[in-house]
């Protein structure tokens, strides 16, 4: 699975990226939200994993400017923070294909999340959040 993260913490980032390539995906990283929308367009992934609180673009404002971009309407998202809690938590509830998590957590709570995520079916709508038609952002 093609993953792109956008963090700009390196120390979270040297636990993760090593875990997640021996488990065989392919991940991409952007150290801000500009850098992270230049990935996405010239590369589709499948699963977006943010950080809320970054430098350009914060995770929230991204993940609203990321479900716009044709073909990334439905595509599984993760933000997650350890500051920003009430606002991803609130995020989350309003699209199937969004979860959050917060900050600090272990690799099988992030395991756990990104399998529910990526066992969910898409619905074949690229053209809404979570691939229902009606959710509002």
């Amino acid at each position: 699975m093609k993953i792109v993260i956008a963090d700009d913490d390196q120390n979270l980032l040297a636990m993760l990226v090593p875990h997640l390539e021996y488990q065989g995906h392919t991940v991409l990283l952007a150290v801000n939200g500009a850098e992270f929308l230049k990935k996405i367009t010239e590369v589709k992934v499948d699963l977006i994993v943010s950080d809320i609180n970054m430098p350009v673009f914060d995770g929230i404002e991204l993940y609203k400017k990321t479900r716009a971009f044709p073909g990334y309407a439905a595509v599984p998202y993760i933000l997650w923070s350890g500051i920003e809690i009430e606002k991803g938590a609130l995020l989350a509830t309003k699209d199937p294909k969004l979860r959050f998590l917060k900050k600090p957590f272990s690799l099988g709570a992030l395991q756990t999340v990104m399998n529910d995520l990526v066992s969910m079916p898409l619905f074949g709508d690229d053209d809404h959040p979570g691939g229902i038609p009606g959710i509002k952002m």
